[in-house]
């Protein structure tokens, strides 16, 4: 029993020496530790320079680069004003009355001459006129002649071109400028001194922008310093960007705002993926040899101790075991993290938890931009709704990339971007213009203009055939929206939502694109003076209703040889005389008594971008256009037998009848520029026209629908057919007929209640046509009713052969409405 107990107690004590001791500290678990650290370290060194160079310094760089776009703007804003108003001057002074009064010292005149130019002009502060040779110093309180005044004065009185000059009148900063009067035979015979108030630049400076930085005006001649004119906004962040302004001796300074910094804020969500998956890469390579370094230190370690003890054999055991997982001759960076201590470190989890974050992130920012880019907005002709609410800057930036990436996609590397007179539009462009440039896609901007000179830049310039107009048409200020064309092709229905949906799935290209400029009123003036011909002199109205073809359609008509008197020519944003819709009677009354006033041979009312167009005659008399388009169809169709006319459903049916008459091809079709311009393509047709005012000519112009060539065209026809429009209008057949009757509906409703109306309406023996909401028509007449693609209305119209006829196919559809939704009221005066 001894003997077995001693024999039991030895295996004990063997064991117990061949077992290793273990290390009196977790060597693997320090060195882990120590490797996290260090990695941690290394991350966060690599995350502040990643953060610096892509995030911080982008920024900057950004921002420099919307400084600088916004003091190109601004001064590009005061060249214009600068230029409008000398073209009005040099018009006034070139009257037949004001040579005459010069001519004649005729002092009553000559005063009422320049009383009527102050009242036209609410930024006029005074004016004077000099006979050549006789203007000397003078202190005069209004208008007092200095040394700065006489000088202007004297290089005028020798033709030579003289910039205006901003001077100190009493603390009181002014512009004045001079203008030379010729005599018949072409002399100079006086020069004409008005002075400005900056009240009205300042505005059009300012345009609600205070809040994206300071904007100063400065002058500066050759022999002197800067001197600051005038100061607006506040800025108190980056660099000073400057912009000289063209023809003048001024320049701009621009100095952004915090508030601008904020817009130059882009998703950093990829970098800071990229960051943290980088961290947890080098956490983990570090980590992996942390612990491949404490196994080796551990192993050493054991090995070292238990040969120091003598325990040859326990050694022997220890390397045995230790050779079946690991033979010693095996490089210790080989060896495999082990799973217990994966999990002791939590490096599954680590992971885990990073990737669950990004995911989540993820998912809220999709869900964040899904809201910011409303389906409501995306029309079926264009993209519109009400600035900053529905477009907002966001918004704009999100589909310049998209137009970008999209043109990138058809191989075009440039897009032309033009922008209409709205308070808005400044802004909306310039996130606009960035949008498309990170996309990698170019940028040719050309600047205020109608929308017409944009189709007409890419049917003409060689940099690009695709373009966007920052445009609401004919909508009120408080709205805004894109028109697009992309490869010649004006973009409508899907090709619209799809915009939407290139935007939702983030298929947008990244790149840096660049940015120019193109002066295009000059070339768009000199290819219609190159095709137009008058043969006599036209007398005419335009009311550009504030509207952006205010720059263009003046100098356009008068350059064609048109005594020209205008009407609201003056860019204002928010239309203070009318709503830039021309479609609409009430806003025409203004037009025609101006008409009457100046007995001018006819009026022209343009929409808010210039693509659409409304006719008075000079007895007041309103040519809508579908009768308008029977005069162009007698005169393109006789002379091209066999041409096609497309119109749209709100048009007379006597258009059919007149223009088979002529020997052409009538074909109804939807409403809008759009599908308009599509279906000529389609048919090849050299005309076309709609209700609202647009009007498409291909013969000897290029299709789209330019409201100031349909004019130009008209007074062609008028100068050669030697008798008045009232007489030319005679002739075409006319019926008692509604204008266009506008129902307020919600957006989202007006298209079901025209389905239900189209599926469930009966209209006994009319016959009903679908191609674009409801027509009915009757042997005595017919109706409409269509959901406008504009806004939110239903829009209905009415002709009938007498006013007997037109109640009885008004009661039908209004019956008809009234069972599909019994809440809708209609106003037969609206």
């Amino acid at each position: 029993m001894k003997n077995s107990l001693e024999k039991t107690f030895a295996k004990f004590e063997k064991k117990k020496q061949a077992k290793p001791e273990k290390t009196p500290f977790n060597v693997i678990r320090l060195c882990a530790i120590l490797g996290v650290g260090l990695g941690l370290i290394a991350s966060l060194n690599l995350g502040v320079y990643i953060h610096k160079t892509q995030i911080t310094e982008k920024r900057l760089e950004r921002l420099d680069t919307l400084s600088q776009q916004r003091a190109g703007i601004v001064a590009e804003i005061v060249q214009k004003y600068i230029t409008s108003i000398q073209e009005s001057i040099t018009a006034m002074v070139s009257k037949p009355a004001m040579i005459s009064a010069v001519e004649t010292n005729n002092q009553a005149a000559l005063k009422s001459i320049q009383d009527a130019f102050i009242a036209q002009r609410n930024d006029v502060i005074a004016t004077r006129i000099f006979s050549k040779g006789e203007s000397r110093l003078d202190a005069d309180d209004g208008l007092p002649i200095r040394f700065t005044e006489l000088e202007m004065i004297r290089q005028a009185e020798k033709a030579k071109n003289v910039l205006p000059e901003a001077v100190k009148i009493e603390n009181d900063w002014r512009v004045n400028l001079v203008a030379p009067i010729y005599s018949e035979g072409q002399n100079v015979s006086a020069v004409m001194l008005i002075s400005l108030s900056l009240d009205e630049l300042k505005k059009r400076v300012l345009q609600d922008k205070a809040s994206l930085g300071k904007v100063s005006l400065f002058q500066k001649f050759k022999s002197s310093n800067p001197l600051q004119i005038f100061s607006v906004g506040q800025g108190n962040a980056g660099k000073t960007a400057s912009e000289p302004i063209k023809n003048t001796y001024w320049k701009v300074n621009f100095q952004p705002s915090y508030a601008l910094l904020e817009n130059t804020k882009a998703s950093a969500l990829t970098i800071y993926v990229i960051i943290a998956l980088t961290s947890i890469f080098l956490v983990a390579i570090f980590m992996y040899a942390g612990l491949r370094v404490g196994r080796y230190v551990s192993h050493r370690l054991n090995i070292e101790k238990n040969t120091g003890s003598g325990v040859k054999a326990a050694t022997k055991v220890a390397v045995e075991k230790k050779s079946t997982n690991v033979p010693l001759d095996t490089d210790i960076l080989d060896v495999d993290i082990a799973d217990g201590d994966e999990e002791l470190l939590g490096l599954d989890e680590v992971v885990a938890e990073k990737a669950g974050k990004v995911d989540e992130q993820e998912d809220i920012l999709e869900l964040e931009d899904l809201k910011s880019v409303p389906d409501v907005v995306f029309r079926a002709y264009d993209i519109r709704g009400i600035a900053k609410e529905q477009i907002t800057t966001h918004l704009a930036q999100l589909i310049g990339q998209a137009l970008g990436s999209e043109a990138i996609d058809i191989g075009q590397d440039t897009l032309i971007v033009a922008r209409d007179a709205r308070l808005s539009s400044p802004e909306l462009t310039e996130f606009l213009i960035r949008g498309i440039l990170s996309s990698g896609c170019n940028v040719l901007n050309i600047g205020t203009v109608p929308t017409p000179l944009m189709y007409f830049a890419t049917a003409t310039l060689k940099e690009s055939q695709s373009g966007v107009m920052v445009t609401a048409s004919h909508n009120a200020g408080e709205y805004n929206g894109f028109k697009i064309v992309m490869n010649g092709k004006t973009r409508s229905d899907e090709d619209i939502k799809s915009i939407r949906k290139r935007i939702i799935k983030k298929d947008l290209y990244e790149g840096n694109g660049e940015e120019s400029r193109h002066e295009i009123i000059p070339d768009y003036i000199d290819t219609i003076f190159s095709d137009v011909a008058l043969a006599g002199d036209i007398s005419i109205v335009i009311d550009a209703g504030n509207g952006v073809t205010g720059v263009v359609a003046p100098k356009l008509f008068e350059e064609l040889g048109c005594e020209v008197t205008p009407l609201f020519c003056d860019l204002d944003g928010s239309f203070p005389n009318h709503s830039p819709d021309p479609s609409i009677e009430s806003n025409l009354q203004p037009l025609i008594d101006k008409v009457k006033e100046t007995q001018s041979d006819l009026g022209v009312a343009f929409d808010g971008d210039g693509d659409r167009v409304i006719i008075v005659t000079s007895s007041g008399r309103i040519i809508w256009p579908d009768q308008l388009l029977m005069l162009f169809a007698k005169d393109i169709v006789s002379r091209n037998p066999g041409a096609g006319v497309v119109f749209d459903v709100k048009s007379t049916r006597h258009l059919v009848s007149c223009i088979t008459s002529y020997g052409g091809r009538p074909i109804m079709w939807k409403t809008g520029h759009a599908p308009m311009k599509n279906k000529m393509l389609e048919t090849g047709a050299l005309l076309g026209g709609e209700y609202s005012g647009h009007i498409f000519i291909k013969d000897r112009w290029f299709g789209f629908d330019d409201g100031m060539y349909a004019a130009a065209r008209l007074i062609e026809v008028l100068s050669l057919q030697g008798e008045s429009l009232d007489m030319m209008f005679d002739e075409f057949p006319t019926s008692p007929s509604t204008p266009e009757i506008r129902l307020p509906i919600a957006d989202e409703k007006k298209f079901d209640v025209i389905e239900k109306l189209a599926s469930s309406g009966n209209f006994g023996d009319g016959r009903v046509t679908k191609i674009d909401g409801v027509r009915v028509d009757f042997s005595y007449g017919w109706g409409l009713v269509r959901a406008s693609n504009t806004s939110a209305n239903l829009t209905l119209r009415f002709e009938a052969d007498d006013d007997a006829g037109l109640h009885k196919v008004k009661s039908i559809i209004a019956k008809e409405l009234k069972n599909v939704d019994s809440n809708i009221q209609i106003d037969w005066n609206t």
